[in-house]
């Protein structure tokens, strides 16, 4: 069946070979390369130039990871749900210091799962791969199933520039410089608007929160420019405090926040936050999925380009809150 006309069809209609027609639609750009055999076979053939890879999983599932209608009337098309899936996970190739090589991905949706939604999920896989850093990211294949309600899982293969960038330095790093790149926040800000905005009286700043919140930002290349120059690195997903938090017990330390970094990031969310009375400063530091990258730096070191330092690594315990982040469970 034509994939050009998929508005009022469902994955029912179509059957299994005309949902990867329009799946394979949606990524026949990122479906090729030299030395790649993708969609097709029984496996994908993806080259490993170091003799070695990274590998990382994600899943995203309806009703607890994402809806495809919002209580504020926001209704997503399928394309967020697929970008969101693939920057989150290429992120954590992006915090290893690794260059995405591959995604494959794996479907599990209702009959009456409406087709269009599977192709602009597919777009929204690949223009994320094509706009924030991974273009030369192979779409390989993947999986298709029917289930209860939609799940994806999408698994990213990378190559290493250099040697991989660990949470856990080779060395001592008591003192070292805490440097961040990427938005922080603004996620949190947008998933209080999806929640209890309405979709017919947003502001300009909710509807910039609602963008970062269902397509998120990660700095696809700033992973691996900085590898070789930082001691340790991951991105942060739950939280910057819990992620911070993890960072530092992974190297037998404290993180130390400055006050002063938060409140600046606070002050871009403030007209959002007075709206939905909340007090900005606990999105920046317990919001999750901005996917940024948070690193470890000898102070003797230059900042690299588009990092802040935002605190540093100590081995004085931090006050917290009771909660500082997200947990699945």
């Amino acid at each position: 069946m034509p994939s050009t006309h998929t508005e009022d069809i469902s994955v029912g209609q179509l059957g299994e070979a005309g949902i990867l027609e329009l799946l394979n639609a949606s990524f026949s750009a990122y479906a090729t390369g030299e030395g790649v055999l993708g969609p097709g076979d029984d496996a994908a053939i993806i080259p490993a130039p170091a003799g070695n890879f990274v590998i990382s999983t994600d899943a995203m599932n309806e009703g607890h990871h994402f809806l495809r209608h919002w209580p504020s009337g926001i209704r997503d098309s399928g394309y967020s749900t697929g970008w969101k899936l693939a920057a989150q996970n290429i992120s954590d190739m992006n915090a290893m210091g690794a260059v995405t090589s591959a995604i494959s991905i794996s479907l599990a949706m209702p009959k009456d799962t409406p087709a269009d939604w599977v192709s602009r999920f597919g777009q929204g896989v690949a223009n994320a791969c094509r706009w924030l850093g991974a273009p030369q990211t192979i779409i390989s294949g993947g999986d298709l199933t029917r289930a209860e309600s939609i799940s994806t899982v999408i698994t990213a293969t990378g190559n290493l520039v250099g040697d991989a960038a660990l949470r856990t330095a080779g060395h001592d790093v008591d003192g070292f410089h805490l440097i961040h790149t990427g938005n922080v926040g603004t996620a949190a800000a947008g998933l209080m608007v999806a929640q209890a905005g309405d979709v017919h009286d947003l502001s300009r700043e909710e509807l910039r929160m609602l963008r970062l919140f269902f397509r998120p930002r990660p700095r696809l290349d700033q992973g691996p420019a900085v590898a070789n120059r930082v001691s340790a690195m991951m991105d942060i997903s739950d939280s910057l405090l819990t992620d911070a938090d993890r960072l530092a017990a992974s190297n037998k330390l404290y993180a130390a926040i400055d006050d002063a970094w938060v409140d600046a990031k606070a002050a871009h969310l403030q007209r959002v936050a007075e709206k939905n009375d909340v007090d900005p400063r606990d999105w920046v530091l317990t919001g999750g999925e901005d996917y940024g990258l948070l690193a470890v730096l000898d102070p003797d070191l230059p900042v690299p380009h588009r990092w802040e330092i935002i605190g540093k690594l100590t081995n004085k315990p931090q006050d917290r809150p009771t909660v500082t982040g997200w947990d699945h469970f």
